[in-house]
């Protein structure tokens, strides 16, 4: 303010000073100053702003919503007030707890937007916290389920191992001999009925015959066709071959002279068997006939007619039925007298191999390509139980004597015994390194004979296996 306005200033109020004086000495009463007006300070007021719509309180009093940018006004007091903001629809989820101090007007904005971005990323931390823990529980299961199927794996090699061991030991222990000499595959094998000879058959067209006690070659008998099947007459003293050329040939046992060829077939004669009475030869052929020959006199009896070719045949120990396996999957039963076929057994899923009866005649097993072995009811062709253990085509069946055991060989290369009365695997010899073709018990039961595409033929001590 300039030093001459404030000159003018004072002059004009000391001239009103005394003017008012003045006025006062000439009134009677005392003088009355006007009253000065009371102004009321302005109300404070707060100012709410928020960037999401949002439901706000005042002291936890609700004071109305407020859309998204927006704005509103309201009066306040001075002092302390809490102010709380929640999004709208009323979510507690996101909430802003503001405390804040009104002071004339103050303006408050309310920010939800990094609440809410703070709660969502705290959420998915959370939630990803948790997924991982999940993950890593699940991966920590999957290892603990992993080590203990591996753990369980390796128990089970190790006892399959020793298992192995132990049946390896087993059949080491109850291998008597190998004979050798076949330069071919040994295609069937068969004891003389009083156990002293052991004859064998092999694809390079030779027949040997072996001490059945010592293992020692007695002789060969020179074919000129691969010889498949070899089977003893009841008394001993004849040598039937089924051959591929396709013939049958009748040998003496003693000499090893040829006896008869007997010729009919038209095709490879895969197996041979004499009645039990010793009468009757039967030959089955893959030209799909059963030929039945007088054993004696080599004169053809009768053909049995069928629609595939037949691998294997066999008679009941009574002589008056003839079982034969086919290529066809079944087996067929022959009445050996009259040649009329009475059943058809069915069940296996691939050609049949092999044919054998119990010595009591009640029951007949069957060994199939499908790797199994079925036990039927003679009688009424009922399947009793199916045999099952080998992995490769089951090549031969045979019983023992006593009817108890049931030996198979197999392209697996090992040979089963088996308990013909539960079909409980009882032991598993290992030691060929082909295929068996064929097997046989020895008279006594106590030895069985088992040939091989190994070109040889092992015999086995298997007294005691079936207490």
């Amino acid at each position: 303010m300039h030093r001459s306005n404030y000159a003018g200033w004072a002059l004009a109020a000391a001239m009103a000073v005394a003017a008012v004086q003045g006025m006062a000495q000439q009134d009677e009463g005392p003088i009355q100053l006007p009253k000065k007006p009371v102004v009321k300070p302005p109300s404070p007021t707060l100012l709410v702003i928020c960037d999401l719509a949002c439901n706000w309180k005042l002291d936890g009093k609700a004071r109305g919503r407020i859309a998204a940018g927006d704005s509103t006004t309201t009066p306040v007091s001075l002092g302390q007030h809490l102010v709380n903001a929640a999004t709208v629809d009323g979510l507690d989820k996101y909430q802003n707890e503001i405390e804040i101090k009104i002071v004339g007007q103050t303006i408050l904005h309310i920010s939800l937007q990094p609440v809410r971005d703070a709660r969502l990323k705290a959420e998915q931390e959370a939630k990803d916290k948790a997924a991982q823990e999940a993950r890593d529980k699940a991966e920590q299961e999957k290892e603990a389920r992993d080590k203990a199927a591996q753990a369980k794996e390796e128990q089970e090699a190790r006892e399959k191992a020793d298992q192995e061991a132990r049946e390896k030991a087993e059949a080491a222990r109850r291998l008597l001999r190998t004979l050798q000499g076949h330069s071919g595959y040994v295609e069937s094998v068969a004891f003389s009925p009083d156990g002293r000879i052991l004859a064998s058959g092999d694809y390079n067209y030779a027949i040997k015959l072996w001490d059945a006690t010592s293992g020692q070659l007695l002789r060969t008998l020179q074919g000129t066709s691969p010889v498949l099947s070899v089977a003893f007459s009841p008394d001993g003293r004849t040598l039937a071959s089924g051959n591929q050329d396709p013939t049958i040939r009748l040998w003496d046992v003693a000499s090893g002279q040829l006896l008869r060829t007997l010729q009919g077939h038209s095709s490879y004669v895969t197996s041979v068997a004499f009645s039990p009475d010793g009468l009757t030869l039967a030959s089955g052929s893959g030209d799909h006939a059963i030929k039945l020959w007088d054993a004696a006199s080599g004169q053809l009896l009768r053909t049995l007619q069928g629609k595939s070719s037949v691998v294997s045949v066999a008679f009941s120990p009574d002589s008056r039925t003839l079982a034969s396996g086919i290529y066809d999957n079944t087996i067929k039963m022959w009445d050996a007298a009259s040649g009329q076929l009475l059943r058809t057994l069915e069940g296996h899923t691939n050609y049949v191999t092999s044919v054998a009866f119990s010595p009591d005649g009640r029951t007949l097993a069957s060994g199939s390509y499908d790797q199994t072995i079925k036990l039927w009811d003679s009688a009424s062709s009922q399947l009793q139980r199916t045999l099952q253990g080998h992995s490769n085509d089951v090549s031969s069946i045979a019983f023992s004597p006593d009817g108890r055991t049931l030996a198979s060989g197999s392209g697996d290369y090992t040979i089963k015994l088996w308990d013909a009365a539960s079909g409980q695997l009882l032991r598993t010899l290992e030691g060929h390194l082909g295929s068996v073709n064929s097997v046989a018990f020895s008279p006594d039961g106590r030895t069985l004979a088992s040939g091989s595409e190994d070109k040889t033929i092992k015999l086995w001590d298997v007294s005691g296996i079936l207490k």
